[in-house]
């Protein structure tokens, strides 16, 4: 009995050692834990700017294909062997150079052959004009019959028509003989011949032998868009610029300015200008043709080559901020903007035309703003961000 009381002492004694080095080490734990506190990142940084101030051109812009402003197809006009070619294909040729040569021999000969009756019938013109004039006078001398003055006039009459339809058929023949060489009728650079040298042509048919084309200048059509049509109309009325300027004219005899650029190029290097409006809207597209010419002395401009055209129009003072600065969703446009307090606010814009690789922002911006340019992944709305000015050249770009 005194045993089994002395074991519960010596059990509850153990007990309580167990239950002091149990709270002990839980107080030990609560200390380690008071030094590693957990402190949140510090807000992510931002490059932000001001949206600039600048004078931004409008534009409207449309593609198209450029075309040679004039394309000429040579045929043969006469039947007969060709006998030259006097030119490599794809070269320049100008108007006035002989390209094709026919077989003349046949068309000399015939040419031969129309003079001499028109030489016979000159001569038999004098004789017949000298026979009714004879006869006249006897005829009123009474010292011949009126019947055959009468008669005399008439002969002279038929030979001076016999004579005008000789004449007629040796420019007929002359014509042909002509039409055996095939004369360049432009400037211009001249196709492949599509006939070779021995072949017959001209039978039966015009055969084409060659093409020239004439790439300077060079024409692009566009199709302007009936809104676009009316919102210049508008405001050609608003200035009061409708008298004394035809369509489109920017004056009276000034010609709207076009820029062109090629598939392959952002800038808009070729300047030309309007050349054409088409007199009427087409119904079924809505659109309005109208037609640019560009100079093209160097030859880049092929036909047939893609190209966007552009019309500078209205200038005007505007806020622009980086394209990149400027985020979209299914409602639209909008920007990230930080506030007073270093927090980022979401805000709609709506935009207007690119200028490089600035966009013009209408509405939703002031030139206070402070728009995330760089960093907009990190940003959400109403998050702390950590916002540094961008630097003013890099904004400049």
């Amino acid at each position: 009995m005194r045993r089994i009381r002395l074991w519960r002492r010596r059990g509850a004694t153990i007990t309580c050692v167990m239950l002091v080095a149990a709270v002990t080490g839980v107080h030990g734990c609560k200390h380690e834990k008071d030094g590693n506190v957990y402190a949140p990142p510090p807000p992510p940084e931002v490059i932000v700017a001001n949206p600039a101030e600048k004078e931004v051109t409008s534009y409207l812009t449309y593609t198209g294909v450029i075309e040679a402003s004039e394309t000429v197809e040579l045929r043969a006009r006469v039947q007969g062997f060709l006998e030259r070619v006097n030119f490599t294909p794809g070269q320049r040729v100008k108007a006035g150079d002989v390209l094709f040569v026919i077989d003349k021999r046949q068309y000399a000969a015939a040419e031969e052959r129309a003079r001499a009756a028109v030489a016979a019938q000159e001569a038999a013109l004098v004789g017949a004009e000298n026979d009714a004039r004879l006869a006249r006078e006897l005829a009123d001398q009474r010292a011949g019959p009126e019947i055959d003055a009468i008669i005399k006039a008439a002969r002279r009459d038929v030979v001076a028509t016999d004579l005008a339809q000789a004449k007629a058929q040796l420019t007929e023949a002359q014509l042909n003989l002509g039409y055996c060489e095939v004369i360049a009728p432009i400037d211009g650079r001249i196709s492949d011949n599509y006939v070779d040298i021995g072949n017959l042509v001209g039978r039966g048919e015009t055969t084409l032998l060659a093409e020239i084309v004439r790439t300077a200048p060079v024409f692009v059509s566009v199709d302007v868009s009936e809104a676009d049509v009316l919102r210049v109309r508008r405001e050609r009325e608003a200035s009061g610029d409708l008298v004394g300027i035809e369509p489109g004219q920017i004056a009276p005899g000034v010609w709207r300015p076009a820029e062109l650029s090629l598939a392959d190029e952002d800038e808009f290097r070729f300047k030309g200008r309007v050349d054409y409006v088409d007199p009427r809207m087409n119904p079924e597209t809505a659109t309005l043709r109208l037609r640019t010419m560009y100079e093209n002395k160097d030859e880049v401009l092929l036909p047939g080559l893609f190209a966007r055209v552009r019309f500078p129009m209205a200038t005007t003072k505007s806020l622009v901020v980086s394209e990149a600065a400027l985020l979209s969703d299914q409602l639209g446009r909008y920007a990230m903007v930080v506030n007073d307090t270093d927090e980022v606010v979401q805000k709609r814009v709506k935009i207007g035309a690119l200028d490089g690789d600035m966009r013009v922002v209408e509405e939703g911006l002031t030139a206070q703003d402070r728009v995330i340019v760089l960093g907009v992944l990190k940003a959400r709305p109403g998050s702390k961000v950590s916002p540094k000015m961008q630097e003013p050249a890099a904004q400049g770009r």
